[in-house]
């Protein structure tokens, strides 16, 4: 005779009590710990405490896109100044293997006359170009921020908000990392913007000077927000026809015509500097620097942000939830990265007071 069994959810609650205190002895004497989420399953199903693991080594897809759309997104500061001062070079592999050649090479000369081959005679020879080459490797950076369950009622985009707070505390350790490599090596200069004063003059002729030492001008020029207002007010003061129209050429693309070069950047980001205090990251100072953003094998840029793609092929980051009991998540958001300082030379920070 065959029988047909009853589901659990159209038995009696003291029968349900019954099923499920059965189902957990069963699964216990397996060596099986089951989670809270049991009594909960109207079809008593089983819901193993360790599926989590297996997120552990898979980014959540949802999140990660998230990211990398974040990471793009237009209008962001942070990304913009950090690929304005350190442009990405993305790699297809974490270790790769970096050529630096003679950056002199290029501007060398020869006497004119021995280019000339006389009759039955070879030409001039000259030696081959040189190189050095260094196998670096990117740093997997990262953080996490642990997660109350029961402070997530209610707020659906907190997967969201966590991550873009993640992912901003890594751009501003990325930007401040430039930064520190940048004052390393720049000629550090401090200048004067008053009703004397041409700023803009003061800027074309600092570039030239520089153009002296590379071969070329310099492609970028930062202003922090401070240095931007000095350069203002010092025109605005003077009253003059020339300076007048000076003050009104403020946005970017009209200073880069001004000063000769290809790219200016006028950014006010800031980062918590005491508990009561914010400071701007460029702040009274002005940048004059190379950085292409797509640049081929011989790259001038002076610093480089190395960067190798996000588990699949997300973006820059990968994000990942783990479930760390039954209260507690952890939301974590990982990359790898290397930033670098090509070549030292051409690179110039000016204090303005």
């Amino acid at each position: 005779m065959k029988t047909t069994e009853t589901p659990v959810e159209q038995r009696s609650p003291h029968n349900q009590v019954i099923y499920r205190a059965a189902i957990m002895a069963a699964v216990a004497s397996m060596g099986m710990a089951l989670s809270n989420d049991l009594n909960s399953t109207p079809s008593g199903g089983i819901m193993l405490a360790n599926d989590s693991i297996l997120r552990t080594a898979v980014p959540i897809e949802e999140l990660t896109l998230f990211a990398a759309s974040y990471d793009s997104m237009v209008g962001n500061g942070l990304v913009k100044l950090r690929d304005f001062i350190a442009p990405p070079r993305p790699t297809s592999s974490r270790i790769f293997r970096l050529t630096s050649y003679n950056e002199n090479e290029p501007w060398e000369t020869v006497d004119y006359t021995k280019v000339k081959r006389g009759l039955l005679g070879d030409f001039m020879e000259v030696r081959q170009r040189t190189a050095s080459k260094s196998d670096q490797q990117g740093f997997n950076r990262g953080l996490t921020v642990i997660l109350d369950r029961d402070e997530l009622k209610d707020k659906p985009e907190w997967q969201q908000m966590h991550t873009k707070w993640l992912i901003d505390l890594l751009n501003r350790a990325s930007i401040l990392e430039a930064m520190a490599l940048f004052t390393a090596s720049a000629i550090n200069a401090n200048t004067t913007w008053d009703s004397a004063s041409n700023p803009d003059l003061d800027l074309r002729s600092r570039i030239l000077t520089l153009s002296d030492t590379t071969g070329f001008y310099p492609t970028n020029v930062a202003y922090g927000d401070k240095a931007h207002l000095k350069r203002q007010n010092a025109y605005e003061s003077e009253l003059n026809a020339g300076a007048l129209a000076r003050s009104s050429a403020y946005s970017e693309v009209e200073l880069a015509s001004a000063l000769g070069v290809g790219n200016v950047l006028i950014n006010a980001e800031r980062y918590q500097n005491t508990a009561t205090a914010k400071q701007e990251i460029i702040g009274q100072n002005v940048l004059l620097f190379t950085g292409m953003k797509d640049a081929g094998p011989m790259d001038p840029s002076n610093i480089v942000r190395h960067v190798f793609n996000g588990n699949l092929g997300g973006g820059d980051y990968a994000v990942y939830l783990t479930d760390l009991g039954v209260k507690k998540i952890a939301l974590t958001v990982e990359n790898y990265e290397l930033i670098h300082a090509q070549h030292t030379s051409g690179i110039q920070q000016l204090a303005i007071n």
